[in-house]
């Protein structure tokens, strides 16, 4: 990267003396992609000042240093040179971010620090406001979530032996146009789904009984993807079967599957389901308008979802969550809160609500027709659903937030009171013990050791490989990485 000689007076610029921008410079500024205003970065050859870290920010002939901060702990003086960043880019471009300096994805996790370290909810809220500068609604929203994670988190404090147990089919009906998740279309696997199910046996039986051995407790079962539900009612039920001969149901607090696309969703498989013990699901409409579930690939209309809702309650499930997407292509307020008024009108018992995150791996990113919306437009989408889930008498129990989503905001899940989910909740805070199967299962061993501060949190991660292709010619080896740990 060569040094810039003549700057331009529109643009803005980073500077810093190293070949390539440190990571948390590049985390700070990235808040500003939204208003296109991401600087243009300048290494250089060594400081400018002993004063200050060595980093500049410039816009026009306006240069601004980055303060040198003394702190012991590189982490904390990495947070506060990226407040300053935010504050100075702030300032150039005329933009807040919602959620302000802070970049992290799990700010409930931060907020559960905070009380950790004696502060009340007021406390948590006012710091989240002044040091990150985060909007009081945003920061009222992640204390509040935090609240009411404390008792699972407690129980796992008192009991580090319960683990989660994540089981993935990487298969859809169609992909979505704003997907990145290790998902394909059925019809293009067609002839080795059932392999694939034989293998993932293979790996679950290979693992599971040794977690049960060295003493681990399963706490919950998640079945996601994909969507479990494209299978066949045939391959459905042996991989159902199968699922629940290794992991006793009847041991769990909690048995999700992701039933997901309603064009996925028979009679029979809610049957299979809920006979071998399933006791959460989600049937995920992203909208109820008919032509933006067009546009994003979808291939079901809005009375396909609320017929499958129906049937689910038929089939005597009592804990159903709803996934809604805010900032779709095309999509205003209007079509949003007509959204909000159908899913209001079935009373689901869970709603989580995502801002549109535009991915590398998507194919929005690459789709030209595809119209982004502005972040107040999808903050109103936001505040809108809080406030249907209000409603519905739904309180928020876990968050988190992604790169590139717009307007930096969040996603969030609701649901009535005794429907949480223990698995979203603890996978958030990062403090369970994750073991995850089939192909672009990412499983987390979370143990603790001795550091500077006392008792630290340690993650040490496994990752499956992504592709179904690689997966099928190396599931032994996951089974094997996964045995390492243990």
């Amino acid at each position: 990267m060569q040094e810039i000689k003549d700057f331009s007076p529109d643009k803005i610029y980073m500077g810093f003396p190293e070949e390539l921008q440190p990571h948390y410079a590049y985390e700070a500024v990235q808040i500003f992609n939204d208003c296109g205003a991401f600087p243009t970065f300048v290494p250089f050859s060594s400081t400018e000042s002993t004063d200050c870290s060595g980093i500049w920010l410039q816009k026009g002939d306006e240069r601004r240093n980055i303060p040198y901060f003394a702190e012991k702990n590189e982490k904390t003086e990495h947070k506060l040179q990226k407040r300053e960043m935010y504050k100075i880019m702030s300032e150039f471009t005329g933009y807040s971010s919602p959620w302000g300096c802070m970049t992290g994805v799990r700010p409930a996790k931060i907020v559960n620090g905070m009380f950790a370290s004696g502060m009340n909810y007021d406390e948590a809220v006012a710091e989240l406001q002044e040091f990150y500068m985060a909007r009081r609604e945003k920061a009222e929203l992640a204390a509040t979530t935090a609240c009411n994670q404390d008792l699972f988190l407690k129980n796992q404090e008192e009991h580090p032996e319960n683990i989660a147990i994540y089981v993935g089919i990487p298969f859809c009906p169609t992909r979505c146009l704003y997907c990145s998740f290790t998902s394909q279309p059925i019809s293009k696997y067609a002839k080795i789904v059932d392999a694939y199910l034989d293998l993932l046996e293979e790996e679950m039986r290979a693992v599971v009984p040794e977690l049960l051995s060295k003493g681990y407790k399963i706490e919950t079962l998640y079945i996601g993807g994909g969507t479990p539900t494209s299978l066949s009612e045939k391959s459905f039920e042996k991989f159902m079967r199968f699922v629940t001969d290794i992991v006793n149901p009847a041991d769990l607090k909690e048995f999700s599957l992701e039933a997901g696309r309603p064009d996925s969703i028979t009679e029979g498989k809610l049957q299979i389901a809920k006979k071998l013990g399933v006791s959460r699901i989600s049937i995920n409409p992203q909208t109820m308008n008919n032509e933006t579930l067009n546009v994003i690939g979808r291939r079901h209309t809005a009375e396909d979802i609320e017929t499958a809702f129906e049937m689910a309650r038929r089939a005597g499930f009592d804990n159903i969550n709803m996934d809604i997407i805010a900032g779709l292509p095309g999509e205003e307020i209007s079509h949003f809160t007509y959204t909000l008024n159908k899913i209001s009108n079935m009373k689901p018992d869970g709603l989580t609500v995502h801002t549109l995150s535009v991915k590398r791996a998507a194919d929005l990113k690459r789709d030209a027709k595809a119209e982004m919306l502005k972040h107040n437009i999808t903050g109103e989408m936001l505040m809108a659903a809080q406030q249907t889930a209000k409603e519905m008498e739904m309180h928020p129990f876990y968050m988190y937030r992604q790169k590139n989503m717009l307007g930096n905001h969040e996603n969030v899940s609701y649901c009535r009171k005794g429907c949480e989910s223990p698995y979203n909740v603890h996978i958030m805070e990062e403090d369970q013990t994750i073991f995850a199967f089939g192909a672009g299962g990412v499983t987390k061993l979370c143990r603790y050791k001795q550091g500077e501060n006392g008792k630290e949190r340690e993650i040490i991660r496994s990752f499956n490989v992504k592709s179904v292709e690689d997966y099928m010619k190396r599931s032994r080896e996951m089974a094997e990485r996964k045995l390492s740990l243990i």
